[in-house]
């Protein structure tokens, strides 16, 4: 039996693990997702048939000053990972757990069964004015690791070809991992004919809800009066709403394959620069306008090597 874990910080870590689940399953094996908030919604979703159970997770709040938004909420970070740790226990005892593939939560980690742990985050970016405290980030961030048997990274060995740089590649985690490419759960060869009509310009919205919703209406003031088909696709599988206005269509949420089909067909695409959203627009060979979200200082890296 295996448990499929990821992190409910968005859709990113959720629909990342779409192709490893679909991989599990053409092996045969019995797959439990846990999971919680939209990335359950979504989960379940794509795969009904699958048991899904509640794994409820520690999300960030985050306000200004960031620096002492972290501070204040690193205690409850550490509590997080051990009640974590001590659900997989109880999951594993209950439900014949013996492997446990989780994306980016540090406490799903066990002794009792073969546990992976996929995450790109090895050495974590902090802007120049906190570099002191990068070095000590990343000696914590190798100790949480090290506890699982497998630290499985979705990127390509090759610092070269990397997608995310400096974020897994250069420190002293890289003989301990392995790269398994990136993942997406979109396809590059096969295209579906899209339900809605293909838009001039396609914003795909992720991360926090407030910053989304935020940024969704400044997308919409900088091409208010644009005479453009303009279509914003939500991030929310657990909504159900669709709004005009004036030549922008606003969806809570689409599927795979009509997301897939429009990110193709779209002249323009605008996205946050999420490391999923760049594995996403790399499977499919698209570019796109990208955005980072204010305060994550791993976006304003990513956006910065990708522009570049």
């Amino acid at each position: 039996m295996t448990l499929i874990a990821p992190l409910d910080w968005g859709l990113g870590h959720a629909t990342r693990c779409v192709p490893i689940i679909n991989e599990c399953l053409a092996k045969g094996e019995k797959v439990i997702i846990a999971a919680d908030g939209a990335a359950a919604a979504f989960l379940k979703q794509e795969f009904p048939n699958l048991t899904h159970i509640r794994l409820k997770g520690w999300r960030m709040r985050y306000f200004w000053p960031l620096p002492l938004a972290l501070a204040l909420q690193m205690p409850i970070f550490g509590v997080s990972i051990l009640l974590e740790h001590w659900r997989l226990q109880r999951i594993i005892k209950r439900m014949g757990v013996s492997r446990v593939i989780s994306d980016n939560r540090y406490g799903l980690w066990s002794r009792k069964a073969d546990c992976t742990i996929i995450t790109h985050q090895l050495y974590i970016q902090l802007p120049h004015w906190l570099k002191l405290f990068e070095k000590p980030l990343h000696a914590y961030t190798a100790r949480l690791l090290r506890r699982f048997a497998h630290i499985c990274v979705p990127d390509y060995a090759d610092a070269q070809k990397s997608l995310s740089g400096a974020l897994s590649h250069g420190g002293a985690l890289d003989a301990a991992v392995e790269y398994i490419g990136p993942l997406s759960r979109f396809s590059a060869d096969t295209m579906d004919e899209p339900s809605l009509p293909v838009p001039q310009v396609l914003v795909v919205l992720s991360g926090p809800g407030r910053q989304k919703k935020r940024f969704a209406k400044q997308v919409l003031h900088r091409l208010n009066g644009v005479a453009k088909r303009i279509l914003v696709v939500g991030a929310e599988p657990n909504l159900k709403y669709q709004v005009t206005n004036g030549n922008a269509l606003v969806v809570n949420h689409l599927s795979t394959q009509e997301l897939n089909s429009l990110l193709k067909l779209a002249p323009h695409v605008i996205a946050r620069s999420g490391y999923t959203t760049i594995m996403d627009l790399h499977r499919i060979g698209r570019r796109a306008i990208l955005f980072p979200t204010k305060g994550q200082w791993e976006q304003e890296y990513l956006v910065k090597r990708y522009r570049g």
